[in-house]
């Protein structure tokens, strides 16, 4: 998909991704992306195999859909 969007940066820093791209991706609220800087560039990814709720990439498990490691599985437990 060719695509060219121009977006301001609001007062604290945020960038709303049009959602005709989060659906391209598949993104969906509180989803994982991976920011780079290369050659004065941003490049956004999304992030694969991580937890969705610290970012950690060992120790994964699924659940309903959604990727959790095991530390956050064991503090869900605690709840």
């Amino acid at each position: 998909m060719a695509y060219t969007s121009y977006k301001k940066i609001d007062d604290v820093g945020r960038v709303v991704l049009p959602k005709d791209i989060r659906d391209e991706l598949g993104l969906s609220i509180n989803e994982m992306l991976k920011l780079d800087v290369e050659n004065n560039r941003i490049i956004i990814t999304k992030a694969e195999n991580t937890c969705v709720f610290c970012g950690k990439t060992s120790g994964l498990k699924s659940f309903k859909g959604k990727t959790v490691c095991e530390k956050c599985v064991k503090e869900l437990n605690k709840v």
